[in-house]
């Protein structure tokens, strides 16, 4: 885990039986470069998560990180983006996830 607050959602997923990747690479198309690796994913439902902490995202990270994950959004991919805050959610947060999120 990359960070203290990615290992409290991964204790939170685990708690409740949901188990995304982790740390997997994702390329827009198959053979091409990746374009991103998110903290998580479900691969097969085009679900990528995020946990992002206020402190490294602002400034040319965060103007990155839109860049790709609007073209992730464009492709077909379902961005979750997590902050500290989401893990007041619970069980109800993994439910979202588990379950799909609309």
């Amino acid at each position: 885990m990359g960070s203290p607050l990615e290992l409290k959602f991964l204790r939170l997923f685990e708690q409740h039986n949901f188990h995304p990747q982790k740390q997997v690479p994702i390329a827009l198309k198959p053979g091409e470069s990746p374009i991103s690796t998110p903290d998580f994913a479900v691969l097969e439902r085009q679900l990528t998560i995020y946990v992002d902490g206020a402190a490294f995202h602002k400034g040319a990270n965060l103007r990155r990180d839109r860049f790709i994950r609007n073209r992730l959004s464009e492709a077909g991919w379902q961005i979750v983006e997590l902050r500290s805050a989401d893990l007041a959610e619970g069980k109800a947060l993994v439910e979202r996830l588990r379950n799909g999120l609309n």
